[in-house]
């Protein structure tokens, strides 16, 4: 039998993503153990029903000390609050790496807290409008691209050995990209379906739509306070296009319309 990368993995936070993690990485036989760290019971009872964890405990001291990879897959206001304190629970040669949708604050914190281990900011491209543990899904992450901003060749090992391609990437980088790429479309969403009549049905554009638009309140208000800037500058940038459209409108002029839905054929092809 091949060795397992990893004797044994804690995730500190367990729900679609967490949830989804523990049963690929036991599905995959990636580590011995895999130990859960949760808030409530209830999560933990649900987490080892679904063979999702090994263990779980609602300590975080607990759950981490003894892991060779530590997993911080809560919200992103969780995560930084978790690398305050993480240094003193974990053993010298535990890997931390984190899965949240925003890294250059995440990874700040990093650098300054964690000075013994080796931080890994990840974001795998993978997910769901739910989560709950419930809707975790062993095979969520095959096919999916996952962002490292550190170059390590366990971390870039475990996440192939979930069907992921790993991809480098400056945090800076990252988090301008996924601003105009997976936060603003969030943003239009829900700002969309603030005037949107629910007495009609929807049509397919729509329903699109509203998979984004019944995403998490407090998880999505953490992640835009997490890229606030960038977000700000993709919904400015949107804001521009636009009045540029509203101009075209005004005006009546169809070749101006005509020339704005075709450009954005150019980015798409």
């Amino acid at each position: 039998m091949k060795k397992p990368l990893f004797n044994q993995v804690c995730i500190v936070g367990v729900g679609l993503i967490g949830g989804s993690l523990g049963l690929a990485i036991k599905k995959r036989r990636l580590s011995r153990w895999v130990v859960g760290v949760v808030r409530r019971d209830e999560t933990a009872k649900q987490a080892i029903r679904m063979r999702a964890l090994d263990m779980a405990t609602l300590n975080l001291k607990a759950g981490v000390q003894d892991a060779d990879l530590v997993i911080l897959a809560g919200p992103i206001s969780t995560i930084v609050s978790q690398l305050k304190c993480l240094s003193g629970y974990l053993s010298p040669k535990a890997i931390v790496m984190d899965v949240g949708s925003s890294k250059g604050g995440i990874n700040a914190v990093a650098g300054r807290f964690l000075k013994k281990n080796i931080f890994v900011g990840c974001h795998p491209m993978a997910g769901s409008e739910k989560c709950s543990i419930r809707y975790a899904n062993p095979a969520l992450f095959e096919g999916s691209i996952c962002f490292v901003t550190q170059r390590n060749a366990k971390v870039r090992s475990f996440w192939r050995a979930l069907g992921s391609r790993p991809i480098f990437i400056k945090d800076h980088d990252h988090d301008a990209w996924v601003a105009r790429s997976s936060h603003l479309p969030h943003l239009i969403a829900f700002a969309l379906f603030r005037g949107m009549d629910a007495k009609y049905p929807m049509n397919p554009s729509l329903k699109d739509l509203s998979r984004l638009a019944s995403s998490h309140s407090a998880l999505w208000a953490d992640i835009f306070l997490s890229n606030r800037r960038q977000v700000m500058a993709a919904s400015a940038e949107f804001q521009k296009n636009i009045s540029k459209l509203q101009k075209a409108l005004r005006l009546k002029n169809r070749n101006a319309l005509i020339r704005f839905i075709e450009y954005a054929h150019k980015q798409t092809s």
